[in-house]
């Protein structure tokens, strides 16, 4: 039972062209009101993807501008842009439904700025860090065997795509933390995806 280092949520919509700098103020302002009054401008920046089952290399995809409200610890976080609000809880992750509570806080102040109609997807990312007395690459096995599709994209990553009848899918990555230290460490990144989530 490895601790989680961070979890994410988040759920995108429809591009809000109404969507302004005035947009990110308001934000920033209820945010900070709701203790959430560390802000960063995120700019421009890229994500990688592994949502495409026919590539075996990650996409790299370019996200719209957003604005990060953190609170004074810094290991809560709420992200809000034109089409995605995100809540982010790093360590010590104090179980699910402390995390829902921080996701329905933010998401609530988001709701009412933006007033979205519909979600595109919701996902929900949980990020562990595991330490081994020894080398895992020895005893970890990395492709269950109810996986379908499985990539291995390194001598120490791999990466597998189940997609269900219902649409939604689970992403499991892993791999060898590269960080150096005594202990080797294995990062491993789970990502449950649902399209068309509803809101309520």
């Amino acid at each position: 039972n490895p601790s989680v280092i961070e979890a994410v949520f988040e759920v995108r919509f429809p591009s809000d062209n109404d969507w302004g700098m005035s947009s990110f103020v308001k934000f920033a302002k209820a945010a900070e009101k709701a203790g959430y009054s560390e802000v960063v401008d995120a700019g421009e920046a890229f994500q990688f993807s592994f949502q495409s089952q026919e590539k075996t290399i990650p996409e790299v995809k370019p996200i719209s501008r957003r604005i990060q409200t953190w609170n004074k610890s810094k290991n809560e976080l709420w992200q809000a842009s034109p089409d995605l609000y995100a809540a982010n809880r790093r360590e010590p992750y104090l179980g699910w439904e402390n995390f829902r509570a921080h996701i329905f806080k933010g998401l609530d102040i988001y709701s009412k700025l933006a007033k979205p109609k519909k979600a595109l997807q919701a996902s929900l990312h949980y990020v562990n860090r595991i330490k081994f007395d020894e080398d895992p690459s020895e005893y970890v096995l990395f492709v269950p065997p109810m996986f379908q599709y499985a990539d291995t994209f390194q001598s120490f990553t791999c990466h597998t795509h189940q997609t269900f009848k219902s649409g939604d899918s689970i992403i499991v990555s892993s791999s060898k933390d590269p960080a150096v230290e005594k202990r080797p460490a294995l990062i491993l990144n789970i990502v449950y995806t649902t399209p068309l989530p509803s809101l309520d």
